[in-house]
């Protein structure tokens, strides 16, 4: 534990240093969101609501996601480059398991960038685009619970993208594919609420929708405190699976090592 806990710590401190690096990462955050609100203000075109979804929901939408999808940004070639630079052999002779040290190492990146990067995005885009505020406050604790899931899910699936790297070597094509997945059928590019319905179907059967678009539409109040649970269940699931595909693919990679440098 004290070990998972020294890594946190570096993780969330080593940012500290770079504190220009901070100030970039809100504005460029501030520029995705301004954006992508101004294109939905000028489709909107004027009109207060479409399909009685209101331009302060989607504007809601693409603040909470695209700031949360900054936030929760993970370094998909972690393990290629420990495989290109030989460095994976050290790890493996570690007391500590890769995985829970690179979940620590994570958790403290996730930390500062919640504090420096979607704080801050989120107030100063809420105060010149304007945000919706949450339906309550049991809202509120129904969402920090639904995107602490959130998070699981997309680190699962980071895990599985970086443990193809024992197989392809270099994974850059398949984290392009799961962030374009991600981004388009999450909700943080394009508010689910407009996909074709055919389309929503499938995504439902997917863990997509679980990334952003269910801890919105809690936040928003557009989901039962009733049916707050099954969508718990439903986010759940999805790191479950998700998670043993990651393992499987762990133990799998430990015994077709290749290393690619050293």
């Amino acid at each position: 534990m004290s070990t998972c806990l020294s890594y946190f710590k570096m993780s969330f401190f080593n940012h500290t240093v770079y504190r220009i690096e901070c100030l970039m990462g809100i504005l460029n955050t501030c520029l995705q969101i301004f954006i992508s609100c101004a294109i939905w203000k000028v489709l909107y075109g004027g009109n207060s609501e479409v399909n009685n979804i209101s331009y302060a929901m989607v504007a809601t939408n693409l603040i909470v996601a695209q700031g949360l999808s900054n936030a929760f940004r993970l370094n998909d070639f972690a393990v290629q480059q420990k495989l290109w630079d030989g460095s994976i052999a050290i790890e493996l002779l570690k007391p500590i398991d890769l995985r829970v040290s690179m979940l620590a190492w994570n958790l403290g990146d996730i930390l500062f960038s919640l504090l420096t990067n979607f704080l801050p995005s989120v107030i100063i885009a809420g105060i010149f685009i304007g945000l919706l505020p949450p339906s309550g406050l049991l809202s509120v604790f129904l969402f920090i619970i639904s995107i602490i899931l959130s998070f699981a899910i997309l680190w699962s699936m980071s895990t599985i993208v970086q443990m193809s790297a024992f197989w392809i070597l270099n994974v850059w094509s398949l984290a392009t594919l799961k962030d374009v997945l991600i981004r388009v059928l999450a909700g943080a590019s394009l508010p689910l609420w407009f996909m074709p319905d055919a389309v929503l179907t499938v995504i439902k059967y997917t863990p997509f929708e679980s990334v952003y678009f269910i801890p919105i539409q809690i936040y928003l109040g557009k989901i039962g405190v009733n049916d707050v649970l099954s969508c718990y269940f439903k986010q759940a699931l999805w790191f479950i699976v998700l998670y043993l595909i990651g393992i499987y693919l762990w133990h799998c990679g430990k015994k077709k090592i290749v290393v690619q440098g050293g």
